[in-house]
């Protein structure tokens, strides 16, 4: 009995040398500008720099998985997932996923999977030729197509931002409708979790800056957020982040996501792609 008790103690030491050696997971580098209203004493307020308060939450995208080659949405290989860019199965969100299924985390990566997040959408049937055109009574004006109550928050949002990179001599980006879907999504679920850039990533951007919880009217809230961010200069590290974002050489176009939530508090995300 003697001699077992030194060998415990010796795989003991051995075991705690091991968690004493293990190195917690890089969190994603990430540019915010703190809200408004936010106080510079409560402990979830950004830091000066516009990087989260030590300690304060954060969500770390995950990538899409590989995924398989394809050529088309009916081969084979891909019964979840859409073919996109040459590859099926993994997904950056549930627009890259067919109908009844969902993008979901696994230890590969986000995959589609089935599920009832994307559903299926009925086909509308088939137009049946009028026997005489269709006429409107004379009292009823001629509708138009509903557009987003943030489209001219968006227009300002990509024209303030050419205006300060022409400021210091930077071609202007080009708007990115085809990714302000996902933008927007980014901010809505920014804006419930309360966490700046818990979405980052999810988009496929490589840059982002963000307005997080600002009150007021969305093209205020994108004048005085983006003139802030502007204004913090050229430098480097967290203090000039947003700048640099907005002055990169790199990126070519910019996309802006809005949402308000039902406080009235209005999260804003910049997306910036190459």
């Amino acid at each position: 009995m003697l001699r077992a008790r030194p060998l415990l103690l010796l795989g003991l030491a051995l075991v705690s040398c091991k968690q004493e050696a293990e190195t917690p997971p890089a969190t994603p580098t990430v540019i915010t500008y703190p809200a408004a209203t936010a106080s510079p004493a409560s402990p979830a307020a950004p830091t000066p720099g516009g990087m989260p308060a030590p300690g304060a939450a954060t969500a770390p995208a995950m990538p899409p998985a590989f995924g398989f080659f394809c050529a088309t949405d009916n081969d084979a290989q891909c019964p979840f997932g859409r073919c996109v860019g040459g590859r099926c199965g993994g997904c950056a969100s549930v627009a890259e996923c067919k109908p009844s299924t969902q993008c979901l985390p696994t230890l590969v990566g986000q995959l589609c999977l089935p599920g009832s997040s994307n559903p299926a959408t009925t086909p509308a049937p088939s137009p049946v030729p009028p026997t005489s055109p269709p006429t409107l009574p004379p009292t009823l004006p001629p509708t138009s197509p509903p557009t987003s109550p943030f489209e001219s928050a968006r227009q300002l949002c990509v024209q303030r931002t050419n205006e300060y990179r022409a400021r210091v001599g930077i071609a202007p980006v080009e708007r990115r409708p085809d990714a302000e879907a996902c933008g927007d999504a980014q901010a809505r679920s920014d804006g419930a979790s309360h966490t700046a850039h818990g979405a980052f990533g999810q988009c496929r951007e490589r840059a982002q800056n963000e307005c997080p919880g600002w009150p007021g009217t969305a093209n205020d809230v994108i004048d005085k957020c983006l003139a802030m961010m502007f204004a913090e200069g050229p430098g480097s590290g967290p203090t000039h982040g947003h700048y640099v974002n907005m002055t990169d050489t790199r990126y070519r176009g910019v996309s802006c996501g809005l949402s308000a939530t039902a406080n009235g508090e209005l999260w804003v995300v910049q997306d910036f792609y190459p």
